[in-house]
């Protein structure tokens, strides 16, 4: 089968590679679609937990073309969207629902290969079976917005929370929407470029700032005591350092983006005493799959303006720099395509 390979940091390859083999509690998925993510940038770059060479790829669906002789959920045909996040069930923090922590954990397309590819074996656990008429589109969706419902799942969003998020790429956007629903009563949303920060007031922000040299002054006329809550949806290290000048008391700090492994902040630790400021990480998913199928399925979650581009695995090269250089918004790799 054909695969996208990085062969080591910062090259890119389309290889032919040998076609997965079925474990007995496994399934062999035919790729419909997967999703470029920021992390893929960060393994590409060597800067997450990959080594090389490696198949990436966690963001995808695909139809079930064999089943291993112990399965019993799926049949030959289903159409699933696959957690990438493989759990043992059996070290201590798996035992303690920690599982996302899991000290054997295993990522499709991070630590194993994965979906930039025709053909994908993985466990029967991970398989989540989609409803009928959900589209290509909201199902390569399914893994990023599970991560924003496990966000979701560690914050305390109030009725009266104001919210700043900062950056309004594909995650932003859909932390917009979902704050919107999970009862935030305002929204600030700040953005280099102007066409996502449109797409954050159709999506539900309140007030869209430029990050310019004059954020700081639009963001105090907006929400003059700071805000109860601010996402960091841009993983970049000087942005996140910024961001707590906007948190008020009390308030809650949320890193989502992925940064660089290695890159350091300044924070001073005595503002965090004084002001009781909760600071709070949330890395991936942990069994969120199934709450994000039932917000795509109901259209609570619209992701239709969030793909700009769609494209076959022979042009991943291109779209892959586009998406580095923040020149579009969501990308899928069409694996049915030629």
């Amino acid at each position: 089968m054909k695969a996208v390979v990085f062969p080591s940091a910062s090259q890119i390859e389309i290889q032919q590679v040998a076609d997965p083999r079925c474990g007995e509690e496994e399934v062999i998925v035919e790729v419909i679609s997967t999703g470029i993510c920021g992390t893929d940038i960060h393994i590409y770059r060597n800067e997450y937990m990959s080594t090389f060479p490696l198949i990436p790829g966690h963001e995808f669906h695909g139809r079930v073309v064999e089943v291993g002789k112990q399965v019993t959920t799926l049949r030959v045909g289903d159409h699933v969207a696959v957690d990438p996040n493989l759990y043992c069930g059996k070290c201590s923090r798996c035992r303690n629902k920690q599982f996302v922590q899991c000290l054997n954990l295993s990522v499709v397309g991070v630590t194993r290969d994965g979906a930039f590819a025709e053909y994908i074996a993985v466990p029967e656990k991970a398989c989540y079976a989609l409803p009928d008429g959900m589209t290509n589109q909201q199902a390569a969706f399914v893994e990023p917005l599970a991560c924003v419902v496990y966000a979701m799942q560690r914050l305390r969003v109030y009725p009266a929370s104001r919210v700043l998020i900062v950056g309004a790429g594909p995650m932003g956007l859909l932390l917009t929407q979902t704050l919107r629903h999970n009862g935030a009563s305002f929204i600030a949303v700040t953005e280099k470029q102007p066409q996502r920060l449109q797409l954050a007031l159709e999506m539900g922000a309140n007030a869209i700032v430029s990050a310019d040299a004059e954020q700081d002054q639009h963001l105090a006329e907006v929400s003059a005591d700071g805000f109860d809550l601010v996402i960091d949806a841009t993983g970049v290290p000087s942005v996140i350092a910024k961001s707590f000048d906007y948190l008020k008391a009390g308030g809650q700090f949320l890193q989502f983006g992925v940064a660089p492994m290695g890159a350091k902040i300044e924070i001073e630790p005595y503002k965090i005493f004084r002001y009781d400021w909760t600071i709070l990480g949330s890395f991936a998913l942990s069994y969120t799959f199934q709450p994000a199928i039932d917000w795509l399925a109901s259209g609570a979650v619209d992701v239709s303006k969030l793909v700009s581009h769609t494209v076959p695995m022979s042009q991943f090269s291109e779209a892959f720099n586009l998406f580095s250089a923040g020149q579009t918004l969501k990308v899928h790799i069409d694996l049915q395509a030629s």
